[in-house]
């Protein structure tokens, strides 16, 4: 196992984001890999620079941030750029593995291993990976007992399949991402301590899109020319919707936001996208700007209940998720939450009966 050696604590002032300037203040260019990262924001673009350049290393790479700020395309980023472009790139979502399936899923296992295995066997995660990179997706909601094989697999750089005797050795580049706070995870002693110093020699934060408000025209031009329909009607929002966008705090960050951009272009009645065509979730939310007086329409006082706001938020995001999204798969990826994370919200909700 490569890129392993070097230890020390996650650093909060550690940013990386999507950014539209190529360059940074010594001249450096941001390569090709980077072309679907977009911004303008200074530390963005500091930041992927700072990771442009781990990627010409094998030293591990631990990715933090919200759901949909980018976390799987920078991971694509990094390894698109590093010397393993040319082999692959294993996505494996440790949140989706059952404690169950861990070993097989990540080692494989050997022919006759247990009941309902292969004839001919099957190679794991970790085989597939070799000579290439390996993202640890939602690192942080793993449970203890797959937080475990992934230390052993980590320490040794080997392992055994499922009903195998042979050590197999893998060389991968290792990177992971979570939207969880690791450090807070070890306190509670959900998340273990020595797996943490493996995972996170080099740390990148992607701030939320509510911290980064002036990258919304850019992002939005880009969905934009990126959607067949639109490029060929030119299609362009007008003021009065880019303050409704800019007014909107983006739970679900950039993934929400190319939602929003997609449904508008599907509801506009001309190539000129106005407040009138875009989804009524983002009038409704408490930090819109039609609710900073704390008054809605029909002059009754908004909540201040943070609970129940939260709430009131989650289901209109899930309900316009369901609209918007052709499946239930999608709507989960837009969202940018789990499978069982989502069936929870609609049981929660009342939404499962619809």
């Amino acid at each position: 196992m490569t890129g392993m050696s070097h230890q020390r604590k996650y650093k909060k002032n550690e940013t990386v984001g999507p950014a539209v300037a190529r360059k940074d203040p010594a001249g450096e260019k941001l390569g090709a890999a980077f072309d679907e990262l977009i911004g303008a924001n200074v530390a963005f673009r500091d930041a992927l620079m700072t990771a442009q350049r781990a990627a010409q290393s094998d030293i591990s790479v631990l990715i933090i941030g919200e759901s949909g700020t980018g976390k799987e395309i920078l991971a694509r980023a990094i390894h698109q750029r590093s010397s393993r472009r040319d082999k692959p790139l294993v996505d494996v979502n440790c949140a989706a593995i059952p404690d169950s399936l861990i070993e097989s899923e990540l080692f494989g296992y050997e022919r006759g291993a247990f009941t309902g295995a292969r004839a001919e066997g099957r190679k794991g995660y970790f085989d597939e990976a070799h000579e290439g990179t390996i993202l640890l997706d939602e690192i942080g909601d793993s449970s203890l007992s797959v937080q475990s094989k992934l230390l052993r697999v980590l320490e040794s750089g080997s392992f055994k399949r499922v009903g195998g005797m042979k050590n197999i050795r893998v060389n991968v580049r290792i990177i992971s991402s979570t939207n969880q706070d690791l450090a807070g995870l070890i306190e509670e002693k959900k998340f273990r301590e020595d797996l943490f110093f493996r995972l996170n020699p080099f740390t990148i934060l992607l701030p939320p899109l509510r911290e980064r408000i002036e990258d919304i025209p850019l992002l939005v031009d880009y969905f934009l020319k990126s959607h067949d329909f639109a490029r060929k009607q030119k299609y362009k929002f007008s003021p009065d919707a880019f303050r409704v966008l800019q007014g909107y705090h983006w739970p679900g960050n950039v993934r929400e936001l190319k939602g929003v951009v997609s449904y508008a272009v599907n509801m506009a009645q001309s190539p000129l996208i106005d407040p009138s065509s875009l989804p009524k979730f983002l009038f409704s939310g408490p930090d819109t700007p039609q609710n900073h007086g704390r008054i809605v329409p029909g002059g009754v006082a908004a909540s201040y209940n943070l609970v129940e706001s939260i709430r009131d938020l989650e289901r209109k995001l899930i309900t316009e998720a369901l609209t918007i999204a052709p499946n239930k798969s999608a709507a989960i990826k837009m969202l940018g939450i789990s499978r069982r994370t989502f069936y929870l919200k609609l049981k929660e909700y009342g939404l499962d009966k619809q």
